[in-house]
C-alpha cells in the first residue's frame, strides 16, 4: 500500500471516528480499525492522536476550499468573491455538520494542546481571509480598521447564522434564504469597511 493512501485513510477514519464520537472519546486503535491498518501503522504516520487531528483539519476544514477560493476569484471584484467565500463556508458547515456538533459539546473538555492546535488553525483560516481582501480592496477607499477583525466578523456572521439555524434550530436553510441572507451579509460588511 502507498503512503499516501495509508495517511489518506488514516486521516479519513479520524475524520469519520470525531464525527461520530467526538475527539476526546475516539481512540488510536479505532481509528486504526476503521482505516483498515494496524496501530502499529497508525504510529508510523503520526506519533500522537492530536497529530492526526491537527492534519484533519488542514484536510477536513473549510481551509482547503478557501484555498481554491483564492485561486479561482482572480479577476472576480470583492463583493462575488464575499459572496463566493460566504455560501462555500456555509455549504462546507453543511457538510460538516455531525462533525461541528460533536466538536461543540466536547469543546469545554479539549486539552490546551487541542485548544492551540485549532488556535493555530484560525489564524491560518484568518490569514486566508486577510490576504484574499488585501488583494481585492486595492481600488476601495476604506476606513482605518484592523483586517483580522474584519475577517473574524465576517466568517463570524456565517458561521451564526449556521450555528443559529441548522445546529441550535434544526432548522433546514433553503437556497434562496441562504443567498438572500448571505446578500445582506455582504452589504453590512462592505459598508461597515468603505469610508
Amino acid at each position: 500500500m502507498d503512503i499516501s493512501s495509508t495517511k489518506d485513510k488514516i486521516v479519513k477514519a479520524a475524520y469519520d471516528c470525531f464525527s461520530e464520537k467526538g475527539y476526546n472519546a475516539t481512540t488510536t486503535k479505532e481509528i486504526a480499525k476503521t482505516a483498515g491498518v494496524s496501530e502499529v501503522t497508525l504510529f508510523r504516520y503520526f506519533s500522537t492522536k492530536s497529530d492526526i487531528f491537527k492534519e484533519m483539519l488542514k484536510r477536513y476544514s473549510f481551509l482547503p476550499v478557501l484555498y481554491k477560493i483564492k485561486i479561482e476569484s482572480d479577476g472576480i471584484d470583492l463583493q462575488d468573491t464575499l459572496k463566493l467565500i460566504a455560501v462555500k463556508f456555509y455549504n462546507t458547515l453543511l457538510e460538516r455538520k455531525q462533525f461541528v456538533r460533536i466538536m461543540l459539546s466536547e469543546i469545554n473538555h479539549y486539552s490546551e494542546e487541542i485548544i492551540d492546535i485549532y488556535s493555530n488553525f484560525r489564524e491560518e483560516l484568518d490569514s486566508m481571509l486577510i490576504s484574499i481582501f488585501e488583494s481585492k480592496i486595492c481600488d476601495l477607499k476604506l476606513k482605518n480598521f484592523d483586517l483580522k477583525v474584519a475577517s473574524m466578523g465576517f466568517i463570524g456572521m456565517i458561521y451564526s447564522f449556521f450555528l443559529t439555524n441548522e445546529i441550535f434550530l434544526k432548522k433546514k436553510v433553503d437556497d434562496i434564504e441562504l443567498n438572500n441572507v448571505i446578500n445582506a451579509f455582504v452589504d453590512i460588511f462592505l459598508n461597515g469597511i468603505k469610508k
